[in-house]
């Protein structure tokens, strides 16, 4: 009975503050709207500059099947190289093509033809995916144009070595599929460490903590009390969010749900129990707020798999990863959602996060029973 009193007590104090309600269900679904839509490392219309000093039908002809796609679009013609230098100098293009002469005569003698291409470098990161897309786009149009050479001669073009690569999970290679699924986790660490941290924290400046703590009731009942309530938002928050992601990103739950409602569950243990364990070892608001907001936005970005790998971090870094509770569930996420995975391929994970989030919330009332005693 004394557990509900305080489950109430807590459901009583989170439908006083509007704000806060607003913020632990729609906040999370409007965030992945959001990011969703701007994070991609997909590139689209990429500004080429061509010189052409051929003009023949063949340099027509790669233009047209380097600009037909989305990926690149044909921004300016150049009549001299100093123009197209002029032009990567300044950004106005991001690419520049120079076809030499003699392109088209070389095509139809079946022999190698030079082709420079000039990339805007300032970009890395961006440079490298265009430099990708470039790569496909020019091994596609030598294929078409050996075999037509092949053809015209009499040949028959037999490669030595034919790949049938096939992409499973994610067969147009979308980005967004990617990053929707790491989005959840940081949004949902996010705004539940935050959210708990700052409840905890409000009551003590309030006096009310205090009342609580020489209640007869105990630690771990106080603890669970305040959990409840935030797990239940939170799940009901979480399937805001798929829901968002399955209407708007096409994102489909491939595999079981049963291991993505205990993977989610787990996790919002462990960021639900990271928020009350701050708010132990801080006593404002202001405090509590900058140290979950450190704690859970760094990890969840930097240390989970979301956008950095962890197999190419330094030792050390990898280290730290194993006790990061957002790194198992974006390998559980992508896991489950995207390739089809079951609780027998995901218990690895999710005995992992099960010893953190019950590990968190461990400390958590170890440190209210000490504070209680002082």
């Amino acid at each position: 009975m004394s557990l509900w009193a305080v489950v109430k007590k807590e459901f009583l104090q989170i439908g006083r503050d509007v704000r806060m309600l607003f913020m632990l269900i729609a906040v999370p679904a409007i965030l992945l709207i959001f990011f969703g839509y701007v994070l991609s490392f997909d590139i689209r219309n990429v500004a080429v500059g061509l010189l052409d000093l051929d003009g023949s039908a063949s340099s027509r002809d790669f233009v047209q099947s380097l600009t037909a796609g989305e990926y690149f679009t044909l921004r300016a013609v150049f009549h001299n190289r100093h123009d197209l230098d002029r032009s990567l100098a300044d950004g106005s293009i991001m690419v520049g093509i120079v076809i030499p002469p003699r392109f088209g005569a070389r095509l139809e003698q079946g022999r190698t033809t030079p082709l420079q291409v000039l990339i805007d470098g300032s970009d890395g990161r961006k440079a490298s995916i265009v430099n990708g897309y470039l790569q496909a786009s020019v091994a596609a149009f030598t294929q078409r144009s050996l075999s037509a050479w092949a053809a015209s001669n009499g040949h028959t073009l037999a490669a030595p070595v034919a790949v049938e690569e096939r992409i499973w999970y994610n067969p147009e290679l979308k980005s967004s599929l990617f990053f929707i699924t790491g989005l959840i986790v940081f949004i949902l660490m996010i705004t539940g460490t935050i959210s708990t941290a700052l409840s905890v924290v409000r009551e003590r400046e309030r006096g009310t903590m205090e009342q609580i703590l020489v209640s007869p009731l105990s630690a771990v009942t106080v603890i669970v009390g305040k959990t409840i309530p935030y797990v239940i938002i939170a799940s009901l928050s979480t399937t805001l969010i798929l829901l968002v992601g399955t209407l708007l990103f096409g994102l489909v739950v491939k595999g079981s749900f049963l291991a993505l409602i205990l993977a989610a569950l787990l996790f919002i243990l462990a960021a639900l129990g990271q928020g009350i364990l701050i708010s132990t070892i801080t006593t404002s608001q202001q405090v509590a707020f900058f140290v979950a907001a450190l704690s859970s936005i760094l990890p969840s970005l930097i240390l989970s798999g979301f956008i950095f790998p962890i197999a190419g971090m330094p030792p050390i870094i990898r280290a730290i990863t194993v006790v990061v509770p957002a790194r198992y569930f974006v390998d559980l996420l992508r896991a489950i959602m995207l390739r089809g995975a079951g609780i027998e391929t995901g218990i690895e994970s999710l005995t992992a996060l099960a010893i953190l989030s019950f590990s968190m919330l461990a400390v958590a009332t170890f440190r209210l029973k000490k504070g209680r005693l002082v």
